[in-house]
């Protein structure tokens, strides 16, 4: 029997393709001693973060979109299991909890010690680099030291092929549409983010803009060796936990910014 084929559909091949880029980032980031995960759709990716989480941790995050997609923070909210630090969290009126700019900054510098700490990826290599730019700092302060345990999730729409590439994609995708996101949906002042030079003309200027979004930038490249500094430590190697830290989970959807 003659298998018909839908010229017009290319969904086997798309996902297909996209299954082969998530797994060639895995095994980047594995080889990076990070542990990394592949999982196909949303859905999956939840299922992933939430058997990541230890009962009873503190959580806190980092603005994230992708985090919204995949709906963890409801989920956690609700099993009512956890301390929350979520300094983008809307009451059901949707207004920000926190009250004020100081308690904002104040539940932030919080999350910088909570147990668990999840986010979202600007850009992640295909030789096992993630990449993340702040305006504030206060994320990727916490993805490269604060928490016992870093979750970061990201959509197949994430993985470039280097670091120049990643840095290219934050300065003319990244920063730009999160400007206009910002405006948009979070009715942020449109004379500050729309008026930066990436929003005008999609090229970095490496500018000095009121609404500059790209201030801190961090690269995660790999985690210590085990037997890195096992003299300084008396002949012990590091703790597993401490090993098993930072987690990426890499969805083969596209998801976020």
């Amino acid at each position: 029997m003659v298998q018909v084929v839908d010229d017009a559909n290319t969904q086997q091949e798309m996902e297909a393709f996209y299954r082969d880029r998530c797994e060639r980032a895995v095994a980047g980031f594995l080889r990076k001693r990070l542990n990394a995960f592949y999982v196909p759709d949303r859905k999956a990716a939840l299922a992933k973060a939430l058997e990541l989480i230890p009962p009873g941790a503190s959580i806190g995050r980092g603005s994230s979109v992708t985090l919204e997609q995949i709906g963890i923070m409801p989920v956690l909210r609700q099993s009512g299991q956890h301390e929350i630090l979520d300094p983008s969290a809307k009451d059901d009126r949707g207004l920000p909890v926190a009250s004020g700019e100081e308690e904002d900054m104040d539940m932030r510098r919080r999350a910088l010690l909570a147990d668990v700490f999840l986010s979202g990826a600007n850009a992640i290599t295909l030789d096992g680099k993630v990449v993340c730019t702040d305006g504030t700092g206060n994320r990727v302060a916490a993805l490269i030291f604060g928490p016992k345990k870093v979750i970061i999730v990201a959509g197949v729409n994430k993985i470039v092929a280097n670091l120049e590439e990643a840095l290219r994609r934050i300065h003319e995708v990244v920063v730009p549409l999160c400007h206009r996101w910002d405006v948009l949906k979070h009715h942020a002042a449109p004379e500050y983010y729309l008026e930066t030079p990436c929003v005008k003309s999609g090229q970095c200027n490496d500018c000095t803009s009121i609404g500059r979004g790209c201030c801190y930038t961090i690269i995660i490249e790999s985690a210590k060796h085990p037997e890195r500094d096992v003299a300084k430590r008396g002949g012990k190697p590091y703790p597993s936990e401490y090993l098993a830290r930072t987690n990426i989970i890499i969805v083969g959807e596209e998801l976020g910014i």
